[in-house]
């Protein structure tokens, strides 16, 4: 069997989730196909369409999507036309929206984290762009996915949302989940710190501001206890020497940078992540990898991954400092409950959220997705 795998990301580019889950998906591929790669296909965003949406955008007014629009679409579909190999038996495509200009005759299958409305709802406003545009890539989404012999997911929340958005009614649609992707710790080395993390790339929007608020809750029964924020830096007004902490932006693509960041998973006593805006977020499950619980939010797919009492304690959104803290010190308190925590959450973790975990089941999509194609049934 050979498969054309379309991508926009490079095969050697691994520092954050979406393009691990890359390297993995085409890894996995290469185990059961012929594989050529496609890619990247990253053409350049048109100076003049950025800068007239950016403009609108200064003066109030709503402006386009431009890494989407129309004209850049089509410069994408003509490279991944260009790259392909007729003779391929299915294309697979990572991520949805780059491609939905692209048209084949052969069967496609497509793999994301969500669907590009989910996308603008979560992690931007969608009032700052023209509705208009906003309804034209999400219509364009739609049709082009209905068109596809699988659309695999990274969780079962993020499944049924595309279901109701885009009504693929006539299309496999699952979730193969997603994996940590950080190198598992042979053992847990926790030794007793009442250190938490917050680690992010949007301090704002995944609460960094709350969990250093709850910590002054927290100092009260517990004045040992530290904060260590890594990722997207807070203000220096959040910061207490010795005890609320910057440790810097730490990225696994940088050797010397993944030993400090899997030192702190492995010394946490648990990672706060009261976060407004997310999809599945892998952090927690490589923290999970080291026996670090977390404390975190039950909503979007963070209970799939992280489930309520083996590797994390879920709180209702609104989240609330006092809430945070109250559980915060809940744990703090319970020392054979949070024993039993780091036990759970990492064997829940290894069991459910590795790298070959997760190949195999996207192996097994694809695979019965083929064997649909052939035998002309309905998965």
């Amino acid at each position: 069997m050979k498969i054309n795998f379309i991508s926009n990301l490079d095969l050697c580019e691994i520092s954050g989730g979406f393009s691990a889950m890359n390297v993995a998906a085409y890894d996995a591929m290469n185990e059961i196909a012929d594989v050529n790669y496609v890619g990247p296909v990253q053409p350049q965003v048109h100076l003049g369409a950025k800068l007239k949406s950016k403009a609108a955008r200064i003066v109030g007014a709503p402006g386009n999507f431009y890494f989407f629009s129309e004209e850049r679409l089509e410069r994408v579909a003509h490279e991944v036309a260009s790259g392909c190999q007729d003779d391929a038996e299915l294309d697979f495509f990572h991520g949805f929206t780059p491609w939905i200009r692209c048209h084949t005759k052969r069967p496609y299958v497509a793999w994301s984290d969500c669907s590009f409305r989910d996308y603008i709802n979560i992690f931007h406003n969608p009032h700052t762009f023209c509705r208009p545009d906003i309804k034209r890539i999400c219509d364009a989404e739609a049709k082009w996915l209905s068109c596809a012999k699988g659309v695999f997911l990274s969780s079962n929340w993020a499944s049924r949302r595309v279901q109701h958005y885009y009504g693929l009614k006539d299309v496999p649609v699952c979730s193969v989940g997603i994996f940590g992707a950080i190198e598992v710790a042979r053992e847990d080395r926790y030794k007793g710190s009442r250190d938490f993390l917050f680690v992010s790339t949007d301090y704002q929007r995944k609460r960094g501001q709350l969990c250093r608020e709850a910590m002054d809750i927290v100092w009260r029964l517990f004045p040992d206890a530290r904060l260590k924020i890594i990722g997207d830096p807070p203000p220096t007004s959040d910061l207490v020497d010795g005890k609320v902490i910057y440790e810097g932006f730490l990225t696994k693509s940088n050797p010397v940078q993944l030993r400090k960041l899997t030192n702190h998973f492995s010394t946490a006593f648990a990672i706060v992540h009261p976060t407004d805006a997310d999809i599945a977020p892998l952090v927690l499950i490589e923290a999970a990898f080291f026996g670090c619980p977390a404390i975190t939010v039950d909503d979007f797919a963070v209970p799939e991954i992280t489930p309520q009492e083996v590797s994390a304690l879920l709180l209702q959104r609104p989240v609330t400092a006092a809430s945070l803290a109250e559980t915060m010190i809940e744990l703090l308190l319970d020392t054979s409950r949070y024993s039993q925590m780091r036990k759970d959450a990492r064997i829940y973790s290894l069991t459910n959220h590795s790298r070959d975990a997760f190949k195999k089941r996207l192996q097994r999509a694809v695979l019965d997705v083929c064997s649909s194609i052939r035998t002309g049934q309905t998965i």
